[in-house]
């Protein structure tokens, strides 16, 4: 039986009591394993940013001095509880579960999740010339660490999203300067439903803006809105009339072809949101909701355009092909008709579907007349269109997208802050910029990985301590 060494990489920075008992806890846990690891500490001092990328490549090159075959990249908050940590031929993930004593907790891991703790073997990850050492502060190493692994054809497992409706015509927005506007018809008093079929662009980073909001939806004012935006998120906000933001947020995801229904309750004082017929999130308010009634139109593609038609700057870049507006909520059962349809105008009832007489607006990209889009519902509110350009819609049934390989796998997860993404916003600027650095640089292919990575990882020792096979190294980059 070939055996294998492993090298568990741990960057480092402030969290002392977090390493004590990682420390304890991990080599215990390999110990039981039989498995044969060194495991190699790497500290930041603190005369700049905490850069977890270069740190990992740093310990790299120390587990390859002591002959480990593969490695562990290791953050220091996670304690294994039912780990495999055994050798694996590709890059594989195994921080997929958490749990945490925190009542409070939760921890997201997406599709593309590929942070926390991953395995490679040596060979592989100097292939990709390792981690970046370019992103300081929190975020996007790990997403940059992925996408060398693509652009490197290493292995990956694959994920097919599936894709609702079917092939159809659509209003192409150019995310500069295109909406629809049409007079608002919403009584927030009462209750109603919205539903949106659209398709966003590959994101691309406004860098004169701290976030990315795209507009598929908006009532002005305090802006009631549906969005897809640059936390990969798709999500709806509205605010009560203290002022009050409510947010409802899906996980991050992909840009896909999907489709998204808001319904509002007053009488409950409850607002739900359903992405492609499921449940994404629920909130309850106490306050009334902001009176959207007093806006005089609602827009598509962008939150507002004013009397000097200024630029709005959360245009939509994608494609819309229906939009609809009900009085009444939607049953969950109705929501799934409509949004895994693929033959049927919502003119009609048609399955579980049996709301049609309730309809208060209704568009469909295959009708327009005048360059507007026509009210199917035949109450006359007819969209204004500007800018966009009518198109053919017409995609596969599947989107298929790379993943990491994954092992089952559970952490004790440590209680720490929150270092990215909090309140719809990043909590520092700096992971701002490490978002535009790899969604306008490296994903557009301005970036060369073969030139920054192992291959240029330059840093300063100042002290290394080895006990047994425990390495705690003092670096400074």
């Amino acid at each position: 039986m070939e055996m294998h060494k492993l090298g568990v990489i741990v960057p480092f920075r402030d969290r002392y009591e977090h390493l004590v008992e990682f420390k304890l806890k991990i080599v215990e846990y390999l110990n039981k394993q039989n498995i044969q690891y060194e495991l190699i500490i790497i500290e930041q001092d603190d005369a700049k940013l905490f850069n977890r990328g270069k740190l990992l490549n740093i310990g790299f090159k120390y587990a390859k001095k002591l002959d480990c075959d593969y490695v562990a990249f290791h953050d220091v908050d996670m304690i294994p509880i039912d780990v495999d940590y055994s050798y694996s031929e590709t890059p594989t993930h195994l921080s997929s579960k958490f749990i945490s004593k925190d009542p409070h907790f939760k921890r997201m891991v997406f599709d593309e999740y590929f942070g926390g703790v991953t395995i490679f073997p040596v060979e592989i990850f100097e292939a990709i010339n390792g981690y970046s050492n370019d992103y300081w502060g929190w975020g996007y190493e790990d997403d940059d660490l992925l996408h060398r692994c693509k652009l490197s054809n290493i292995p990956l497992d694959s994920k097919e999203l599936i894709v609702n409706g079917s092939n159809t015509a659509a209003l192409k927005f150019n995310g500069i300067d295109a909406y629809v506007s049409a007079k608002n018809i919403i009584n927030i008093t009462q209750r109603f439903s919205i539903f949106v079929s659209f398709y966003p662009d590959e994101l691309i980073c406004d860098h004169k803006k701290m976030n990315d909001i795209f507009t598929i939806f908006s009532i002005p004012g305090y802006d009631f809105r549906i969005s897809y935006n640059g936390f990969r998120r798709y999500a709806t906000e509205i605010f009560t009339r203290e002022s009050d933001i409510i947010y409802i947020n899906s996980d991050i995801k992909t840009n896909y072809k999907t489709n998204i229904v808001v319904t509002v309750d007053p009488t409950l004082k409850l607002i739900q949101m359903y992405q492609d017929g499921n449940l994404i999130g629920y909130e309850y308010y106490e306050a009334s909701l902001y009176n959207y009634n007093r806006e005089k139109n609602f827009y598509l593609g962008c939150a507002n355009i004013d009397t000097q038609n200024k630029i709005d700057e959360t245009y939509f870049r994608g494609l819309i092909n229906s939009f609809a507006i009900y009085d009444g909520i939607l049953s969950e059962k109705e929501i799934k008709e409509i949004s895994t349809n693929k033959y049927f105008g919502l003119t009609q009832n048609f399955g579980e579907y049996i709301s049609a007489d309730n309809l208060k607006l209704y568009y469909d990209a295959k009708f327009i007349k005048g360059y507007e889009l026509m009210d199917l519902s035949g109450n006359g509110n007819n969209g204004k269109i500007s800018k966009c350009e009518i198109v053919g819609l017409s995609y596969d049934e599947t989107k298929t997208i790379q993943i990491p390989y994954r092992r089952d796998c559970t952490f004790l997860l440590l209680s720490h802050d929150e270092n990215g993404y909090v309140r719809n916003s990043w909590k520092d600027v700096t992971t701002r910029y490490n978002q535009l650095k790899f969604h306008n640089e490296m994903e557009q292919g301005y970036r060369n990985f073969k030139l920054d990575g192992l291959s240029d990882c330059n840093y300063r020792e100042y002290n290394n301590t080895t006990i047994n096979n425990q390495t705690h190294i003092n670096v400074s980059i």
